[in-house]
C-alpha cells in the first residue's frame, strides 16, 4: 500500500476527506475551441515508480526533471535517499532501502545515466523526448527501472542475459508557473500534460485551465470537457469523478492556496477500478491507480 504522502502531495491534498463534494460525470461534453494568450512554464516533472525484486521486496523509486540556470537537471530518489546528477552522463552507487539500525541493509542501487544526446520538446519542459536513458540496477545484475528510448541498447551492452520489462510510472507530478501575457488580461490560463491511466492503455491529453476572472476551473480530458467547478471563492475544494476508457476516474482540486494568498492550485486525477474507495486514505488497501498531479504557481515558489 502507498498512501497519499508517499506521493509528496501537499498536506491541503491529503485533507480533502473532510471538505469535499460528492459528483459524478461522463467525458463526453465536448468543450468550445478558444485560443488561450497564457504562458505556462513548467518548473519540474517526477515519475514515481513501485519496482519489484525477484525476492518480492518493493522499491519506490523517484526521477524528477528540473530546470535549472545551468539547464534542465535530473535527480534520482530511492525511498528517502535523493541524487542530483551533475554531469551529462556516468554511474553512481546509490543507497537503497531502510536507515535503521534494526533493518537489514539493502542492496545499493546502481544509477547509469547518459544525456549528452538528450532532445527536448518545444514546449521548454526539463524532460527530455528523445536521445537518452536512465538505467537503475541492483549489484550490477538485475535492472529494475530503464527510461529513454536509448535505454535497450544500453541494458543490452553493459549486461549479458537480462529480460528487459517495461516499469510504467505509477504516479507523474508537474509543478508549472501560469501567468497570462500581459496584452491578454482577459485570456485562460491553461496547462496541458500528457497520462497514460492504465497500463498499456491509451495516453490520453488532461489540460487544466482558469477562466480569465479565475472564478472558474475546468479540466478536460482529450478536448472534451470532463470537470467544471464555478464560484471558486466558495468551491476551492472539491472533487468529481469522470469516466475514462470506460473506468472512474477521480479528480481532485485545492485551489485555496491560489484563491486567498500565494501558494499553488492543486489538481490531482487518479485512476481506479470500480471497486476502489473514491477517496485516497492512508487505511485503503488497495495499492493505488496512476495518479497525474499538477501543482500552478502565479509566480516561482
Amino acid at each position: 500500500m502507498v498512501s497519499a504522502s508517499s506521493l509528496l502531495l501537499p498536506s491541503s491534498v491529503r485533507d480533502f476527506a473532510s471538505c469535499i463534494s460528492d459528483g459524478a460525470a461522463a467525458c463526453t461534453v465536448p468543450s468550445s475551441t478558444r485560443i488561450s494568450s497564457s504562458s505556462s512554464s513548467t518548473l519540474s516533472v517526477s515519475f514515481s515508480y513501485h519496482v519489484k525484486r525477484e525476492e518480492d521486496e518493493c522499491l519506490l523509486l523517484r526521477l524528477t526533471w528540473a530546470h535549472s540556470p545551468l539547464g534542465p537537471t535530473l535527480s534520482f530518489s530511492a525511498s528517502a535517499r535523493q541524487v542530483l546528477v551533475r554531469r551529462r552522463k556516468g554511474s553512481c552507487s546509490v543507497p537503497s532501502g531502510d536507515a535503521a539500525a534494526d533493518v537489514p541493509p539493502s542492496p545499493p542501487l546502481a544509477l547509469f545515466w547518459d544525456l549528452t544526446a538528450a532532445r527536448y520538446d518545444a514546449a521548454a519542459s526539463p524532460e527530455p523526448v528523445s536521445g537518452y536513458y536512465v538505467v537503475v540496477a541492483v549489484d550490477s545484475a538485475e535492472v529494475v527501472l530503464a527510461v529513454g528510448d536509448m535505454a535497450a541498447d544500453f541494458v543490452r551492452t553493459k549486461f549479458d542475459q537480462i529480460r528487459l520489462l517495461p516499469t510504467p510510472p505509477f504516479s507523474r507530478g508537474e509543478r508549472v508557473v501560469l501567468s497570462s501575457l500581459p496584452a491578454a488580461a482577459a485570456a485562460e490560463i491553461t496547462h496541458t500534460a500528457r497520462a497514460r491511466f492504465a497500463e498499456g492503455g491509451a495516453e490520453h491529453e488532461v489540460t487544466v485551465g482558469c477562466s480569465p476572472g479565475g472564478d472558474e476551473l475546468w479540466v478536460s480530458i482529450d478536448g472534451k470537457r470532463a470537470v467544471q467547478a464555478r464560484r471558486l471563492r466558495w468551491n476551492f475544494r472539491g472533487n468529481q469523478t469522470v469516466f475514462v476508457d470506460g473506468e472512474p476516474v477521480d479528480v481532485m482540486w485545492d485551489l485555496h492556496g491560489w484563491c486567498f494568498g500565494a501558494g499553488a492550485a492543486v489538481v490531482m486525477l487518479r485512476a481506479r477500478t470500480a471497486l476502489e474507495s473514491r477517496l485516497w486514505l492512508d487505511d485503503e488497501a488497495a495499492a493505488p491507480g496512476f495518479s497525474l498531479l499538477v501543482q500552478a504557481f502565479k509566480s516561482p515558489p
